[in-house]
């Protein structure tokens, strides 16, 4: 039998539901955080971008403070929306503390001095010290999709920061029937660049080829304070915390054309709030679960084949038969047969892949029982 791709995968099972967790890392930087706790269950994929620095530290962290506020908030308003947000928020407002606080308060990165990398590691330290990593965690960045399920499983709260995809599938009249869950951040989101435009009404071409200041696909994220901070922290202080997402020839470009009112990045949520029925399943997934498929193909085509393949049911556009998930972990399934199914010849392509030709592939699915 020919060898597969090496992807991970683990099965949990709950009162009332199993959860379906696996991922093929290709650049190491996707994580997926799942966290039973008294009031309910909270599944989130973290997608870093460049490392998996923050997609790591925000893994072991944001879905556990979330947890912590619902259990503290739970005999008051207990508005849901309202905690996800703010403890996102939170969360990445302390990723550039982190490295303000370890200067004057109200410091002028604006002055020459910030000019000499020497002066800004006298303060910092050099790579591998602690203030220099905890600093690094405000350079790099993680989109986020984090989902609390309650413990009576009647609903489910979605948050999204990014482009990864969270899901419902459910059948009506005897059709699947797919809900989205999830808001997509980047730059095909006309919605977000009509957004972005408003917040900065004066300038032209923020969105270049459907990249942030022609740079990142997304438009929400955790870090990337380079595009969130003032411009004299990010093309200053942050600028010699080495190795950023960004070059460093972005920015004379963003300031030739005027790209200089940070933010540009946003760390607001999206966050929904939907019903859940017996018989519903959810998918979460990273990004690279849906661009593996064959292109051209729009996300809405994505997901109904995506969908197709989660209920075992091939489709003619991939091209494949698809592998049955009998007593089988069902994302680990779903990823193979997005990228191969009883295909030999492109399991062996799979095999051959690397970080430059695909990225990370992580997807969580709940049945409900």
């Amino acid at each position: 039998m020919a060898s597969q791709p090496d992807i991970t995968a683990t099965t949990f099972t709950f009162e009332g539901m199993d959860i379906h967790s696996a991922s093929l890392q290709m650049k190491n930087e996707d994580r997926t955080t799942i966290l039973p706790f008294e009031h309910g269950t909270i599944i989130a994929i973290f997608d870093g971008h460049l490392t998996a620095e923050l997609s790591e530290y925000a893994s072991q962290v944001l879905p556990r403070a979330i947890a912590d506020r619902i259990s503290a908030d739970i005999h008051g308003s207990l508005d849901i929306p309202d905690i996800m947000k703010s403890e996102i928020k939170q969360f990445d407002d302390s990723l550039l503390e982190n490295f303000t606080k370890l200067f004057a308060e109200g410091e002028d990165f604006s002055h020459e001095q910030w000019d000499d990398a020497s002066e800004l590691y006298a303060v910092i330290g050099y790579r591998g010290s602690k203030t220099f990593e905890d600093s690094r965690l405000a350079v790099v960045g993680s989109t986020a999709v984090i989902a609390f399920i309650n413990s009576a499983r009647t609903h489910v709260w979605v948050a999204s920061l990014g482009d990864s995809d969270a899901v419902c599938i459910r059948t009506q009249d005897e059709k699947w029937v797919r809900i989205m869950l999830s808001v997509s951040h980047n730059g095909r989101n006309q919605d977000e660049v009509e957004r972005i435009q408003r917040e900065h009404p004066n300038e032209v071409g923020i969105i270049s080829d459907g990249r942030l200041l022609g740079w990142l696909s997304v438009t929400r994220a955790l870090g990337d304070f380079q595009m969130k901070a003032s411009y004299s922290i990010g093309s200053r202080g942050l600028y010699w915390i080495y190795r950023a997402p960004l070059p460093s020839a972005c920015w004379g470009e963003w300031k030739e054309a005027g790209h200089i009112n940070m933010p540009y990045m946003s760390s607001t949520a999206d966050v929904e709030c939907h019903a859940l029925e017996q018989g519903d399943m959810l998918i979460f997934a990273s990004d690279g679960l849906r661009d593996a498929l064959p292109p051209p193909l729009t996300p809405d085509e994505c997901w109904d084949i995506l969908v197709s393949l989660a209920k075992g049911a091939p489709d003619a556009r991939i091209g494949h038969e698809c592998i049955s998930e009998a007593g089988n972990n069902a994302a680990e399934t779903l990823i193979k047969n997005t990228l191969f199914g009883t295909d030999v010849e492109k399991m062996e392509a799979a095999m051959k892949a690397t970080p430059d030709t695909r990225d990370d592939i992580s997807a969580v699915i709940v049945n409900f029982k």
